[in-house]
């Protein structure tokens, strides 16, 4: 897919999305971002998912029930009789999931924002531990981890994290300076039932110990591991498209940076990658990638992530400098609703205030610089 046009969804009034190898989407919350991701996966796996579904509930062929069953208890009254929604120039039309859909795999790995409620005591939650209002792609996400955990990740004597042979060394070394500190994510099966704990020390941390941002990340990074598969393998069969919803949530500056290489090695695999945020620091590497790609300076990229010249890394940065795309969306108030503009340019001197401003995450920022100048010459 190389285009998505909704009009009408919920409390998205009209979007038209240009899909670059990295596609960012920006906005207020409940503007509309996460349906649209969800929609854009349903539109690829309906025959994944309906079939999915089918095999735990008895829908009926009931659209409604459905609506209930994939986005969430509450959420069917999202479709109107207004709605249309586009995928390239084909309409996508809910009838469709009355029927026998497509024998294939997923083609989308959504990595929800509710990421964190999928480690119960620390292990991943089965599909059916949810209840059938909770959102599919949470319950799938979910899923994806307890089978990755069962399948061999849960089942070795070393580290969960670090790990080698998974991720580039550089990259493990990044994430473990801003976010375990030391610490190792280890398998734990002194107790009854097998957990995810931290060691640190001859200290073995349950999950409801571990800092906000190291419980939404483990999720993450097992989500990265199950598309960074170890040895030769560069992604996992039929996955074209990585979709992940807030990465920066609960997580310092630093340790965005470096979630921020592993996304550009994602992109650098051959993933198509979507992200939902709110945090500036990602527009700023987007920003910075689109001016440096005119030079193009592979040096440059590396002194701005702080990484030493390496042969993967110089692979990596000459890959994306010269050939990835970016798209930047900002999710804008319409009226009652949001409608999704095209910021994708990024530049710091247009007139249009959406793109200047970079969808209003640097509004606050600026207003403070000039708030400070005012008083700083007396004319406040």
């Amino acid at each position: 897919m190389k285009k998505i046009s909704i009009s009408s969804l919920g409390q998205l009034a009209k979007a038209d999305i240009d899909f670059g190898d990295m596609t960012i989407l920006v906005g207020p919350q409940a503007s509309g971002k996460s349906i649209l991701l969800q929609l854009f996966k349903l539109t690829l796996d309906y025959g994944h998912i309906t079939k999915t579904l089918k095999r735990y509930y008895d829908w009926k062929g009931n659209i409604n029930d459905f609506l209930s069953l994939y986005f969430g208890e509450g959420m069917r009254g999202i479709w109107h009789d207004s709605t249309q929604v586009l995928d390239d120039s084909n309409k996508f039309d809910l009838s469709i999931l009355s029927r026998k859909g497509p024998k294939r795999d997923e083609a989308v790995l959504l990595i929800p924002a509710q990421r964190v409620i999928t480690l119960k005591d620390g292990w991943p939650r089965t599909f059916l531990d949810y209840t059938a209002g909770d959102p599919y792609v949470v319950r799938q996400f979910s899923e994806h981890l307890r089978q990755l955990m069962e399948s061999g990740l849960g089942a070795g004597r070393g580290a969960i994290f670090p790990q080698i042979g998974r991720m580039n060394e550089v990259i493990r070394k990044a994430i473990d300076e801003s976010i375990f500190n030391g610490a190792e994510v280890r398998l734990d099966k002194t107790t009854m039932r097998k957990r995810i704990v931290l060691k640190v020390g001859n200290y073995r941390l349950p999950f409801m110990v571990w800092s906000a941002g190291q419980r939404e990340f483990i999720p993450l990074l097992m989500g990265l591991y199950w598309l960074m598969p170890s040895k030769r393998t560069r992604k996992k069969k039929n996955i074209e498209w990585v979709i992940i919803e807030e990465p920066e949530m609960g997580l310092h500056p630093q340790a965005i940076s470096a979630l921020l290489i592993v996304f550009l090695e994602l992109m650098h695999r051959g993933y198509k990658v979507i992200i939902s945020t709110h945090s500036p620091q990602i527009l700023e590497l987007v920003w910075a990638i689109q001016n440096l790609s005119k030079l193009p300076s592979v040096d440059a990229f590396l002194k701005m992530f702080g990484l030493k010249k390496t042969g993967f890394l110089s692979k990596l940065s000459e890959d994306i400098l010269t050939g990835k795309s970016f798209k930047t969306y900002y999710f804008a108030k319409h009226y009652k609703k949001f409608k999704a503009i095209d910021i994708s340019t990024l530049d710091p001197g247009s007139m249009n205030e959406a793109v200047s401003e970079w969808g209003g995450l640097t509004s606050f920022s600026t207003r403070v610089s000039e708030v400070v100048s005012e008083a700083a010459q007396g004319e406040l």
